[in-house]
């Protein structure tokens, strides 16, 4: 079969995938095509329901209002727009983009579409090995369309190793439903966001419960005499005693 005949067949499986499921056909097939663009161009429009870029407005996509390849009119706002049918995770890298520049100074995040899910992948990694400490956050996060729901985890990891070597290893599983209708990729970045607050505060009142409680433990906060210790006053016992066995 040639590769004409390969993408004419697989935009065929594509045009006939059942509702809700093109997403799983297209990671089905899109291995054997192994040629996003040209799979793109065989793609009409399905009479999908989408939100117009920058507007408060939906529209259909049909052969009716495709005004190119890729491009289409919302004749309700007169704005011509790009809709990628091989790219639905367009929209959620957006809004993660801006997500991980306001709350991490050395973040990365990456959108897939993955057997038929959105996965969005968040790397913060920093290291200071000059001041004998390195730490990365690590979390995945996976939206299913069809259940309308959001699964994720985060891991943070941090190592400090001045005078000692204390690690802190931790991981959290979230799980949460998106409400359906518009803005649904808004919906979901703000859901990271609340779910990586949670996670990040559930930390922070680990420590504080570390140095409040859990340290004290490990030492009197008075000796058995119950008065606190002149450590200047040894230190002048031990250097008048050392000064006199000189002499001696």
């Amino acid at each position: 079969m040639s590769s004409d005949d390969r993408i004419a067949k697989a935009a065929s499986f594509l045009l006939h995938s059942p509702p809700g499921e093109v997403d799983d056909v297209f990671n089905d097939i899109r291995g054997i095509v192994n040629d996003d663009d040209a799979l793109q161009a065989q793609i009409e429009p399905q009479f999908l329901v989408v939100e117009v870029p920058g507007q408060q407005s939906t529209v259909l996509l049909t052969p009716y209002n495709q005004v190119s390849e890729s491009r289409y009119l919302d004749p309700n706002t007169g704005t011509v727009f790009t809709f990628d049918h091989l790219r639905p995770a367009g929209a959620l890298q957006t809004h993660l983009d801006q997500y991980v520049a306001n709350h991490y100074t050395n973040g990365s995040v990456s959108v897939f579409a993955h057997e038929g899910a959105v996965v969005s992948c968040i790397v913060s990694n920093k290291f200071s090995p000059g001041n004998f400490w390195n730490g990365s956050w690590r979390a995945v996060w996976s939206f299913n369309p069809a259940m309308a729901q959001l699964n994720g985890s985060a891991k943070v990891r941090v190592h400090y190793f001045e005078d000692g070597n204390v690690q802190l290893d931790t991981q959290s599983d979230f799980a949460g439903d998106i409400e359906a209708g518009r803005d649904v990729a808004k919906k979901v970045a703000k859901m990271i966001g609340q779910f990586e607050a949670d996670f990040q505060q559930g930390i922070n009142d680990g420590y504080r419960q570390l140095a409040e409680r859990t340290f004290k433990g490990l030492r009197r906060t008075l000796p058995v005499t119950r008065n606190k210790i002149d450590w200047e006053k040894i230190a002048n016992y031990k250097i008048g005693g050392e000064l006199a066995h000189a002499e001696n």
